[in-house]
């Protein structure tokens, strides 16, 4: 009860309060009956500590609890100040926690090296990564109702049985047709009329230590191996990524059964643009070349190669001049190596001068 009350006290001072009440009245103004009523809480962890340090414990070790905490009070809310005149039981509100930010302590940061992975605490962690794939936008079941198919118990009406989509569940756990009434033990069927549907977005992602690389860092190992993770966007989250770009994600690790092999997956929570480190010219230049997939790198290698390569129409031995200065074997290689097969004319003419 203590929590429950810390809760309501955050969210009057934070002002999330105001903003789940004009959540509330687009629901009442719609006049329809809906199985599940969706609330995005934004919630600051240094803040929530400050007032209790069991329910910050709660948000950051186990946000599904805390979830549920909050889940009362915007229930008692809506019951107390007749926000919305459908609802009719508790298990209809489903709550997504927005973490502003994560302590930045080591335990919060998601590695994908480092041992234990720890993909079954089910607790926020804060990861950066740059996307390298992106799927369609999909639906998935966001909440259903389901009704007892025995007419005489009491739980062949109303909604009792509300199941919505928790992190890292799958469309199985959410819906499916082998449910069976907790009192009388009948089985139950979906009300199709209820279930509420949401957008779904997979994303390929590698972690942003591939930036290293690309900067011709060299970490003496011999081998390494960059491994590419899984993140699930949804609902507002859908659309928020573009290929290429650098993003800082919190969210709950799962693993995810894809027949006999476990995935692990983030599901996200918040999604924050990391600042690019390319200047505004060179996106200018990179979007006007965009409709020719040769014109950015003909233009590259006539910038920066035409100071070591006599102005001319050797854009190959430019390009090859320009490719030189990043890399990292030992000249002896870079000989051996297939640029200077694929290129021998132009590499003939670079050695000579």
């Amino acid at each position: 009860m203590k929590m429950k009350e810390i809760g309501l006290i955050y969210l009057d001072r934070s002002g999330g309060l105001q903003k789940f009440m004009h959540d509330c009245k687009k629901y009442n103004d719609s006049k329809q009956s809906y199985a599940v009523y969706r609330f995005v809480i934004s919630i600051n962890p240094s803040d929530i500590a400050e007032l209790d340090a069991t329910l910050g414990n709660y948000i950051l070790h186990n946000p599904i609890k805390a979830a549920e905490i909050f889940q009362s009070v915007c229930f008692v809310a809506i019951k107390t100040l007749s926000l919305i005149e459908q609802l009719q039981t508790e298990a209809q509100i489903s709550i997504l926690l927005k973490p502003t930010h994560l302590p930045p302590l080591p335990s919060y940061v998601l590695s994908l090296s480092a041992f234990p992975f720890n993909y079954t605490s089910h607790r926020f962690y804060m990861s950066e990564g740059i996307v390298i794939a992106m799927g369609i936008v999909t639906k998935y079941t966001q909440g259903a109702r389901f009704l007892c198919t025995e007419e005489t118990c009491p739980f062949s009406e109303g909604f009792r049985y509300i199941r919505v989509h928790l992190p890292g569940a799958t469309e199985s756990a959410t819906v499916r047709n082998d449910f069976v009434c907790s009192l009388c033990s009948s089985p139950l069927q979906e009300d199709m009329k209820f279930r509420v549907l949401g957008d779904k977005q997979i994303v390929e992602m590698i972690d942003a230590k591939v930036l290293n690389a690309l900067k011709g860092y060299s970490n003496n190992k011999s081998h390494f191996r960059i491994q590419a993770f899984t993140v699930f966007l949804r609902d507002e989250l859908a659309n928020r990524m573009t290929i290429g770009n650098h993003y800082k994600i919190i969210g709950i690790p799962t693993c995810v059964q894809n027949g006999p092999q476990a995935i692990a997956c983030i599901e996200v929570s918040s999604v924050q643009l990391c600042p690019s480190f390319i200047g505004e010219n060179f996106k200018y230049l990179l979007s006007l070349t965009s409709n020719s997939c040769w014109r950015f790198t003909a233009m590259l290698a006539n910038i920066f190669a035409s100071q070591v390569v006599p102005p001319g129409t050797y854009n190959t031995l430019k390009l090859a001049v320009l490719l030189s200065l990043v890399q990292t074997k030992p000249l002896q290689d870079y000989r051996n190596s297939n640029l200077c097969t694929k290129w021998p004319t132009s590499y003939s003419m670079y050695r000579s001068q």
